[in-house]
C-alpha cells in the first residue's frame, strides 16, 4: 500500500490563537475509545479539569453555551495541549482539517477547506497540486474495475484543470464537456434554491445565499481568480472523487465542484468592496466547506441534484 501527501501539505501549520474561526467551537467533538481510556486513566494535576470537561458516557467534549469546547481557553489555545502535550489529542482533534482518500492501492492525504489557514495554504499555492509518495510497504494491491475508471477520469480532469496554457474559463468549460454537463441559465435559480434547502449551521451563510437569489449566479470566471479556482477544483477532485461509485457519479461530483466555485465567486463579488481579498476568500471558502462538505447528508443531496445535469 502506497501513501501519498498532496505537495502543499508541508506548508500548513495551525494558526492556533490567531485563528478567527476556531475548529474547537460550533460542533460536537467526539472522542475515540483509545483516547477516552487515556483520559480516564490520567492521574496528573490536570486530571480533575480533564474529567470536568469530558462527557464520558457520550464520548465527547463538553461545550459551553456558545458552543466552545471546555478546553478552549480565553486566548484561543487548547488546555489539553498546554498541559498534556499535542500527542494527547484525540483522533478528530489530531486529524482536523486533514482528509484521507482511500483506494485499494493507495491512501492520499490532503487538507480540507473548513480551516481558514488550510484554505489560504491551498488556494495561494503557486505550484500545481500533485501527490508525493510518502511511504510504500511494498505490498501491491490492484484497483478494481470501478476504481480504475475513477482514477482514469480523475487524471483526465486534473490535466484539464491544471493546463495553464488555457484560460480558466476554457479549462472549466472543457471539464464540464467531459462530464457531459448541460447547465442552462434557467437552472441557476434551481441551484440557489437547492443550497437554501440544505441544513445550515450559520445564519450568515443563509444570508449570503439569499442575496444570490436576487442576482444571477456568476458563471464566467474572472481571470484574477484563475489560480484560486484551479487549486480549489483540484483539491475538490482529490478529496471527493474517491467516493464515486461509477463514472456517472464521478461526473456528478465534478459538476458539483464547479458549481461550488460559482457559488463562492458570486458571494465574493457581492462582498468584495472594502474587504481584504485574501481574508474574504478564505472566509467564504471556509464557510462553504463547513456548511456543505462537512455534512455528508448535504453532499449526498447535492450530488443527487448535479447528477441530473449529466446528459445521457
Amino acid at each position: 500500500m502506497k501513501e501519498y501527501v498532496l505537495n502543499y501539505y508541508p506548508k500548513f501549520s495551525c494558526s492556533a490563537d490567531k485563528c478567527k474561526h476556531t475548529c474547537c467551537a460550533g460542533w460536537k467533538m467526539n472522542i475515540d475509545q483509545e483516547s477516552l481510556s487515556k483520559y480516564k486513566s490520567e492521574n496528573s494535576s490536570f486530571a480533575q479539569t480533564l474529567n470536568k470537561g469530558i462527557n464520558f458516557k457520550k464520548a465527547c467534549f463538553r461545550v459551553d453555551k456558545s458552543g466552545r469546547c471546555a478546553f478552549l481557553n480565553d486566548k484561543g489555545l487548547c488546555e489539553i495541549i498546554i498541559n498534556l502535550g499535542e500527542q494527547s489529542l484525540c483522533q478528530v482533534c489530531r486529524d482536523h482539517p486533514r482528509f484521507r482518500s482511500f483506494f485499494d492501492d493507495r491512501i492520499e492525504l490532503g487538507l480540507g477547506f473548513c480551516c481558514e489557514e488550510a484554505t489560504r495554504t491551498i488556494l495561494t499555492f503557486q505550484e500545481k497540486i500533485q501527490p508525493v509518495l510518502e511511504s510504500d510497504d511494498g505490498i501491491i494491491n490492484k484497483l478494481d474495475f470501478a476504481q480504475e475508471k475513477v482514477i482514469e477520469f480523475r487524471q483526465r480532469a486534473l490535466e484539464i484543470i491544471q493546463d495553464r496554457n488555457l484560460s480558466i474559463n476554457d479549462r472549466v468549460n472543457k471539464l464540464l464537456t467531459i462530464c457531459n454537463a448541460k447547465i442552462l441559465e434557467k437552472d441557476f435559480s434551481k441551484i440557489i434554491k437547492k443550497f437554501l434547502s440544505l441544513e445550515r449551521l450559520d445564519k450568515n451563510w443563509t444570508k449570503r445565499l439569499k442575496k444570490l437569489k436576487k442576482k444571477t449566479l456568476i458563471k464566467q470566471i474572472d481571470e484574477k481568480y484563475s489560480l484560486y479556482c484551479e487549486q480549489f477544483l483540484v483539491n475538490e477532485v482529490y478529496r471527493h472523487l474517491c467516493n464515486a461509485e461509477d463514472t456517472m457519479w464521478v461526473r456528478a461530483i465534478t459538476i458539483a465542484s464547479v458549481i461550488f466555485w460559482w457559488i463562492i465567486q458570486s458571494i465574493l463579488e457581492n462582498e468584495l468592496v472594502g474587504e481584504d481579498f485574501l481574508d474574504l476568500l478564505a472566509d467564504v471558502v471556509r464557510a462553504f466547506s463547513s456548511e456543505v462538505e462537512y455534512s455528508q447528508k448535504n453532499l449526498d443531496k447535492l450530488y443527487a441534484f448535479t447528477y441530473n445535469f449529466v446528459a445521457l
